[in-house]
């Protein structure tokens, strides 16, 4: 994976205000809640946690705080997410146990075999060149140990239709680039990186229920300090891209999963 400068996709702006929406040290659905689920029946206590895009550091404290991991290390691309981050970390008073680290696209700076977990949280829909990514994921796992996470995938028949595209051009039009992949494909792309034993659960009703939160957030009770973060036009187009997610969600056409596979 070629190493090359990174451009940041977030303003201070889209950070404050998709935190607003997600919850405290988060910038995708879910929170806490969510955390909890990934690593649902698994031994996470004691252990040695990879956290790869670990954005405002929601992720990294609940696996200590929540879920007694040994020891987290975080990565991330963006200064600005990890500058919140760490104050979130020191806050929590676990900069000892929880590690953060900038990094560039590219290899990773980690040795192989190193951590029990690996945990991705809503981005490797980020990630266009996915074999050569899932490969470096799997390089710094321990044998025996877990890929877990979740994240946006689509249906088969997503491209084209009016609610996932109208959700696409949002997106793109707040300068937000992804790179959707399909449940199949990514069952595939697991297996063939080598991992086992690979699990893929379509969250539908919970990811519903997390969507009426967001939507009271959204025309309620934050609604104020959006319009203050983004102004009208930037508060107006996070009501409809907002809106253009639920429709393609609820329409079986984008679909929140977890996933766990073991090297």
């Amino acid at each position: 994976m070629p190493r090359e400068l990174h451009q940041s996709q977030y303003t201070d702006a889209a950070i404050a205000s998709i935190e607003m929406v997600c919850g405290d040290g988060f910038m995708s659905p879910g929170g806490e809640q969510c955390v909890a689920r990934i690593v649902e029946g698994l031994a996470v206590s004691g252990k040695k946690v990879l956290e790869v895009g670990c954005g405002l550091g929601g992720v990294l404290v609940a696996l200590v705080r929540n879920h007694h991991a040994g020891s987290v290390h975080g990565m991330d691309l963006e200064t600005s997410v990890l500058e919140r981050a760490k104050k979130r970390v020191l806050a929590a008073g676990l900069e000892k146990t929880i590690r953060l680290q900038q990094v560039m696209p590219g290899p990773f700076p980690v040795d192989d075999d190193s951590f029990d977990f690996v945990v991705c949280k809503e981005m490797l829909c980020h990630i266009e060149d996915k074999k050569t990514f899932y490969a470096e994921l799997v390089r710094v796992i321990k044998p025996g140990g877990w890929l877990i996470g979740s994240d946006w995938l689509i249906s088969n028949e997503a491209p084209g239709t009016p609610a996932y595209e109208s959700w696409r051009t949002r997106l793109k039009d707040a300068g937000l680039i992804f790179h959707f992949a399909s449940f199949d494909e990514t069952v595939a792309d697991f297996g063939n990186a080598g991992l086992k034993n690979v699990q893929v659960s379509d969250n539908f009703d919970w990811i519903n229920g997390i969507h009426d939160e967001h939507h009271e957030r959204v025309h309620g009770s934050a609604k104020q300090a959006l319009l203050d973060a983004l102004g009208n036009d930037g508060y107006e187009a996070l009501v409809v891209r907002t809106q253009n997610r639920i429709e393609a969600v609820t329409k079986g056409i984008l679909l929140h999963c977890n996933f766990r596979a073991q090297k």
